[in-house]
C-alpha cells in the first residue's frame, strides 16, 4: 500500500495558507492573491479561491486518510487516521473549517479585520447587520458602525454607533452577566461497560479494510455502502449508551480575572486579534438605542 510522503516545499505552502486563514484572518481571495505572488500550486497552476478552499478542507494535511464515492454527499465522507506525517495540527484544521462553516452560515464576517464587530452586530429595530464605517478627521481615523437598511435603503432610522461606544456597551454587558455563572452540578460516578475508545478503533480498522477491499475490487460499491451504513448505526448506538464525560470547568475567579484583564487592555489589542476574540465568542449581538444604547440579545458561539 502506498504511503504518503511530505514534500517539504509544498508543506510550507500548505502551512502558510492555514496560518493566513486561521491566525491572520485573511479570506480565500486575499490568500490566493498572496500565494500567486510567491508560488504556484503543486500542479504548477495559479492559485484561486477554489484552490485555497480545497487546501483548507483537505483532512490529509492534518494526518488523515479520506474517501468519498462520487455519488455520496460530503457528510458521508469516510475519514480515518493515517500513518503519514501531519503538516498541520487537528486543532488548526478544525479551527479553519469552523471558520468556513460560520462564514457560510453568515455568523462570521467575510470582510477584513478593520472592523472587529462587523457581521456580528444586528439592528434591534429592523434586524439588519451593522456594517463598519471609517472617517478621518485630521490625522486620526475613527471607526463606527451603521445599520445597512438605514444608510443603504433608508428603510430604518436606527442611529450609528462609534466603535468606542460599542466596546464599552459589550464589555459592560459581559460584566453584568458575570454573576450569572452557575456552579457545575455534580455528576453521578457512572462507569460504562462499553469501552468507546476501543470500539472506535475497531470501527476505524474495519472501515480501512473495507476501503482497501473496495479499491481491490473485492467489494462492490453497494456492499461497501451497506457495510458503512451498518457500522455508522452501530457506533451511533454505542455512543448513546456511554454517559457523557464530566464537563471541564474553569474556576469562576479565573474567568472573571481574564475578562477584567481583557476589558482593561482592550484598547491595546490590535483589530485583527479583537475580531478573532469577538467572533470566537459571539454569533450575534443585537443593539438598540432608546434613552441610551442597550443590548437586546447576545448569542454566544
Amino acid at each position: 500500500m502506498l504511503k504518503l510522503v511530505v514534500v517539504e516545499e509544498e508543506a510550507l505552502l500548505v502551512k502558510e495558507v492555514f496560518d493566513l486563514f486561521t491566525e491572520e484572518g485573511w479570506g480565500v481571495t486575499k490568500i490566493a492573491k498572496h500565494m500567486n505572488e510567491k508560488s504556484t500550486t503543486k500542479e504548477g497552476g495559479k492559485w484561486d479561491n477554489k484552490t485555497v478552499r480545497n487546501v483548507l478542507k483537505n483532512p490529509t494535511y492534518a494526518g488523515y486518510n479520506h474517501f468519498k464515492a462520487d455519488d455520496w454527499t460530503e457528510d458521508q465522507r469516510i475519514i480515518t487516521p493515517g500513518d503519514h506525517a501531519a503538516i498541520i495540527t487537528k486543532d488548526q484544521f478544525d479551527k479553519a473549517n469552523g471558520f468556513r462553516q460560520r462564514r457560510k452560515e453568515g455568523h462570521m464576517s467575510r470582510r477584513s479585520f478593520d472592523y472587529p464587530y462587523s457581521g456580528i452586530i444586528k439592528c434591534g429595530l429592523c434586524g439588519a447587520t451593522y456594517a463598519g464605517n471609517a472617517s478621518v478627521h485630521g490625522n486620526k481615523k475613527y471607526l463606527s458602525y451603521r445599520c445597512l437598511n438605514q444608510y443603504a435603503k433608508g428603510t430604518c432610522n436606527a442611529p450609528g454607533i462609534s466603535e468606542i461606544q460599542l466596546s464599552k456597551l459589550i464589555w459592560s454587558h459581559i460584566e453584568v452577566l458575570e454573576d450569572g455563572f452557575q456552579k457545575p452540578k455534580p455528576k453521578a460516578n457512572t462507569r460504562s461497560k462499553v469501552n468507546l475508545q476501543k470500539e472506535l478503533e475497531i470501527s476505524q480498522k474495519r472501515r480501512r479494510n473495507w476501503m482497501m477491499a473496495l479499491g481491490d475490487g473485492k467489494l462492490s460499491g453497494d456492499d461497501y455502502a451497506a457495510l458503512i451504513d451498518e457500522e455508522d448505526a452501530r457506533v451511533k448506538k454505542l455512543q448513546t449508551e456511554v454517559p457523557p464525560a464530566p464537563d471541564q470547568t474553569i474556576p469562576l475567579s479565573e474567568v472573571r480575572e481574564t475578562f477584567n484583564n481583557l476589558k482593561a487592555n482592550w484598547h491595546l489589542v490590535d483589530s485583527a486579534t479583537q475580531k478573532q476574540v469577538i467572533q470566537s465568542l459571539f454569533r450575534k449581538i443585537t443593539i438598540k438605542k432608546s434613552d441610551g444604547w442597550h443590548i437586546v440579545d447576545m448569542l454566544t458561539v
